[in-house]
């Protein structure tokens, strides 16, 4: 499997079927991004909350024949009127797919279209691709479940958001690692904007100090998952 980072929040999973899976694609108008939205496929689309940043470019991604778009049910229920195709999930609900199982877990965060469209709860994001699980936090700040989250599915991959103001800080984020306990810690959701600017290699310091590995991804990196 490869994992590629094109920044913020936006990450793509390719599988050895050559299946993509992205999540919270936000490239057009993402300063970090070195792509645009006509420059990536998917097969599935997985949308955490329906902020601008998170879901701006994911209609102009999907085919409407071909790609699933999985994401909170009032979410789905928006995007399906415009003939795209959707699978509803709620939080604590999961279902599998043909690259792999996904299931939804709290984000506390809002959820609002573009628009300012109620667009039900944030979620995070649980998903396993060719064994590998991954936890997408989403935009969250730090809640004492996600120790149970890592409890009960062992998380390969933590993508968990630095930036603080919207979400968690380093602070924060050096704690939930503790409590998610994954296998590597990708830092997500910082220097987009002003008012989210840090130092990731501060928190992946931090996080050594405790015995976690980390990696800080270039925005159009890619990672190899043996």
């Amino acid at each position: 499997m490869e994992l590629q980072y094109f920044g913020h929040s936006t990450f793509l999973f390719t599988n050895s079927q050559k299946q993509n899976i992205i999540i919270d694609p936000y490239l057009n108008a993402n300063p970090l991004s070195p792509v645009k939205s006509n420059q990536v496929k998917a097969d599935y689309i997985i949308l955490t909350h329906a902020h601008s940043d998170h879901m701006a470019d994911a209609l102009t991604i999907a085919d409407r024949h071909k790609t699933t778009i999985i994401c909170v049910s009032e979410l789905a229920s928006i995007i399906s009127k415009s003939g795209f195709r959707t699978h509803p999930l709620q939080i604590g609900g999961a279902f599998r797919f043909d690259f792999g199982r996904v299931k939804f877990v709290p984000a506390f965060h809002g959820s609002s279209t573009m628009n300012g469209v109620y667009a039900g709860l944030a979620a995070g994001a649980v998903f396993t691709v060719e064994g590998k699980t991954i936890y997408h936090c989403g935009d969250t700040g730090i809640f004492g479940d996600m120790k149970l989250i890592g409890e009960i599915d062992k998380i390969d991959i933590l993508l968990i958001p630095i930036g603080g103001n919207y979400t968690m800080d380093i602070d924060d984020a050096v704690r939930a690692v503790t409590m998610i306990n994954p296998e590597l810690a990708i830092p997500m959701h910082y220097n987009t904007f002003d008012l989210i600017k840090c130092d990731p290699q501060e928190f992946i310091d931090r996080i050594a100090t405790n015995g976690f590995q980390g990696k800080v991804m270039k925005p159009g990196e890619k990672l190899n998952i043996p």
